[in-house]
């Protein structure tokens, strides 16, 4: 994975829309299935497809995504959260990126 590669849409089959650049925009979350922090509040939805899942996170309730890491198939990962600009635009900056290690 990229550091530049940015989320930028989740579509009605669940599949994740990847773009480079910023302005990507607000990644809108759609019935959550997972409560990450045990608040009693869905907040979090997983997304798996043939490389591997993308984990979206809206932990302070507002429908929009706060956090989203993907992980791929062979152990990599990335990790953005949202950040508005002065203009509104809204870009999705990498907190955090490596790899699994699967040993055993």
């Amino acid at each position: 994975m990229q550091d530049e590669t940015l989320v930028a849409g989740i579509d009605d089959q669940y599949q994740v829309t990847v773009e480079s650049g910023p302005g990507s925009g607000d990644l809108m979350m759609s019935e959550p299935t997972v409560d990450l922090d045990g608040d009693g509040i869905l907040d979090t939805r997983v997304y798996s497809d043939g490389g591997g899942m993308t984990i979206a996170s809206d932990l302070d309730e507002d429908g929009w995504a706060d956090h989203v890491t993907r992980i791929e198939a062979d152990g990599a990962y990335a990790a953005w959260e949202p950040q508005r600009d002065p203009d509104g635009t809204v870009r999705w900056d990498p907190v955090d990126e490596g790899r699994l290690s699967f040993e055993r």
